[in-house]
């Protein structure tokens, strides 16, 4: 067979299109395994060096914070404490007045004390004029360190950074223009007395300085003191296991500053020898070995570079010799048997041959599709049809045994209604017009008529009750759907009860939005949890005994075969109380069914 010649130029051009791109690949990934062999270990080593000056950077700032908190303190003359002692031995306004003055003067002396208090020995707190004293007991009293601090009269501690990020139920202690708070106390011995003096420090500008600089390069940091408390941390979800980390036994720390790997990273330390402060920065290896990630990016880029060119110029040349063929290859691929789709190709050449070969084979198979189709349709209608028919014995059956019942007690005017009721039910059943469906009335009407029949049965001890909206009279639904419902209610709702008394039958048809509901329930003898349990999972009979019965499994056949799943029947009952079947369709019959 001679295949047409841009086939043959098309499928050349791919395999050489092909090769190209392998090689290239090739190309590609060894220059890439070399980069990362040969960069790696250098971006690496040069990474560890900057990130390790970086960290002694901000570690520094917060070394230089404690020296100057703890220099300032210092520079309290002896008069201050002189003023205490005369205030502890002789309390009055006066005095105290003196020493609030003073400790004003002395936190306005520097730019970020916030406030200066001081605890005397009876526990009295005085406080600078900037904040009051509740609000610095508050946050005193709140600390387990700091009452430590002074009942054991050790020499002095730094609390924990107060933000309104981390801790919001501190921001009421807070100045409006600076949201980050630390205070270090310190004990001074003065004659017999010791006084805990606390500076309250704004701490912003350190913060934002650091956190700054640590952006640029580390992902998160974290402060922990001598007492292994958090004093401040960027990254809260990293700040926990990073500290369980370092309080595991098997960590040890060989220096004051050094790395180890923690995560997906490397954690930096470096120790503050003064307080016993230790400073950790976590920086992830994707973000240490970014400028490789960069280089990568760009070799990657170049690479799609020049197929790209390559393709553009391709698809510029060949467009309108296989733009055609590619046509032809869309419209195959798009066509499903049944589908009436034409490939409209005028080349003049072997393409357009092919064309019309297709075009005829879509042709035939259409034929032959709807020929299955309408074979398989009328299979399915048969087989509804048998299913329905199913129920005709039993229902006969239990028919001819009240007429039987009826001819013993001699009365023949029962037997001449019930029969006529019959007939008139099956006429309508054997009627050569018997479709797949029926109207709501129609259904209602044949219900009326077995109604005549069980009446004889039952002696008009169980009553039927009819709730329908006229509006869906005219409506389509299975047909035969109704009857059988009702006749599991009577047989075995009410057949094994030895005294029914006033027993009813409730038949709703309802619409809710593009929904049919039917319902169906009586007030007999119920089924017991284990039964419809087997009902709900199987296809057992609503009710299973050894009696002619018929099973729902029949229903939800026929129900299937219309609707194909698109239904709901559900069965709800109660031991003594009754049963209810609600069968949920579509107000719509399935257009192949409406014409059967």
């Amino acid at each position: 067979m001679q295949h047409p010649p841009s086939l043959l130029r098309s499928k050349i051009a791919a395999r050489i299109s092909r090769k190209l791109a392998f090689i290239y690949t090739a190309i590609y990934l060894l220059l890439l395994l070399s980069l990362l062999a040969v960069l790696t270990p250098i971006l690496y080593r040069d990474a560890v060096k900057r990130e390790t000056q970086l960290h002694s950077i901000f570690t520094e700032e917060y070394a230089a914070l404690q020296t100057q908190l703890s220099e300032s303190m210092n520079s309290l003359s002896n008069d201050f404490f002189l003023l205490l002692d005369t205030y502890v031995k002789l309390p009055d306004d006066a005095s105290r007045a003196l020493i609030v003055q003073a400790l004003s003067s002395y936190a306005a002396s520097y730019h970020n004390y916030a406030a200066v208090g001081v605890s005397l020995p009876s526990g009295e707190y005085i406080s600078s004029f900037y904040y009051t004293n509740i609000q610095q007991r508050e946050l005193l009293d709140g600390n387990v360190h700091y009452q430590n601090l002074l009942s054991t009269h050790s020499n002095s501690y730094y609390s924990p950074i107060y933000t309104s990020r981390i801790y919001t139920e501190k921001t009421t202690y807070m100045d409006a223009n600076y949201d980050d708070l630390i205070y270090f106390s310190k004990n001074y011995s003065y004659g017999v007395n010791t006084y805990t003096l606390t500076v309250f420090y704004k701490i912003s500008e350190t913060l934002q300085k650091n956190n700054t600089l640590n952006a640029s390069s580390f992902n998160s940091y974290l402060i922990l003191d001598k007492y292994d408390d958090v004093i401040y941390t960027t990254d809260t979800a990293l700040s926990e296991p990073l500290r369980n980390y370092l309080l595991e036994d098997s960590f040890k720390f060989s220096s004051s500053v050094g790395s180890f790997r923690f995560q997906k990273g490397l954690c930096f330390y470096k120790s503050i020898p003064a307080t016993g402060w230790r400073v950790f920065s976590y920086v992830s290896f994707t973000r240490m070995l970014q400028d490789l990630l960069l280089i990568l990016g760009l070799v990657t880029a170049l690479y799609l570079i020049s197929p790209i060119l390559y393709n553009i110029f391709l698809v510029s040349v060949t467009k309108k010799q296989l733009a055609p063929l590619k046509n032809l290859a869309d419209t195959m691929a798009a066509f499903h048997a049944g589908e009436d789709i034409r490939s409209e190709i005028n080349t003049r050449d072997e393409i357009e041959d092919l064309s019309n070969v297709f075009n005829k084979m879509v042709v035939e198979i259409n034929a032959q599709v709807k020929d299955i189709g309408l074979k398989e349709h009328e299979n399915s209608v048969v087989n509804y049809k048998l299913l329905a028919t199913q129920i005709d014995p039993h229902f006969i059956y239990n028919t001819m045994n009240i007429i039987n019942i009826m001819a013993r007690q001699g009365n023949t005017s029962a037997i001449v209604e019930i029969n006529t009721a019959l007939v008139r039910i099956l006429r309508e059943r054997l009627n050569s017009k018997l479709s797949i469906h029926d109207t709501v009335k129609n259904e209602y009407d044949t219900m009326i008529q077995y109604e005549v029949i069980m009446n004889y049965r039952y002696q008009h001890q169980v009553e039927i009750h009819y709730d329908i909206d006229d509006a869906l009279m005219d409506m389509e639904i299975p047909k035969n759907i109704l009857q059988p419902l009702v006749e599991n209610a009577f047989y075995h709702g009410f057949g094994d009860m030895d005294i029914v008394l006033h027993g009813h039958i409730d038949i709703m048809i309802y619409a809710i939005e593009e929904n049919l509901i039917i319902e169906v329930s009586d007030d007999g003898k119920g089924i017991s949890p284990e039964r419809l349990s087997q009902v709900m999972e199987q296809d057992y009979s609503i009710y299973k005994d050894k009696k002619p019965h018929i099973g729902v499994n029949n229903i939800r056949q026929r129900l299937n075969y219309i609707y194909q799943g698109n239904y709901q029947m559900e069965i709800h009952s109660t031991e003594g109380l009754g049963t209810t079947v609600i069968i949920t369709i579509p107000k719509q019959m399935p257009a192949e069914f409406t014409s059967a």
